[in-house]
Formats: C-alpha cells, sequence, structure tokens
C-alpha cells in the first residue's frame, strides 16, 4: 500500500497506488467505490483537520 508520505503522483491514489481516471473527479469516484480506501481517506482527513485554521471543508 502505497504512503502519503512517498506520494508524489497525482494519477495514483494516495493511500493504495491505484491509477485514477483523473487527479480531481477520479480521486473523487475511487473513494466513493472502494471502501478501504475511503476509511484511509476519512482517516487522513480527521488527522488534518485540527492543522487548518478553518478545519476541512473539502
Amino acid at each position: 500500500m502505497a504512503t502519503t508520505e512517498t506520494w508524489t503522483d497525482p494519477d495514483r491514489y494516495p493511500f493504495c497506488g491505484a491509477g485514477l481516471s483523473s487527479p480531481g473527479a477520479g480521486f473523487v469516484d475511487h473513494v466513493q467505490t472502494t471502501p478501504e480506501c475511503e476509511d484511509a481517506f476519512g482517516t487522513w482527513r480527521d488527522r488534518v483537520d485540527d492543522d487548518l485554521v478553518r478545519g476541512w471543508t473539502g
């Protein structure tokens, strides 16, 4: 599984390394159709929420 510490390719999903159809909509589609990646993204989002002045809005 890829990690966000070494992720550098916007055409790949940062938590599993899967290829995305696009960096934007493809990312959202992948999260919505892959439960384990949805969980990984949710965990990451929870962790960075406190780092953002107004919290996570995306």
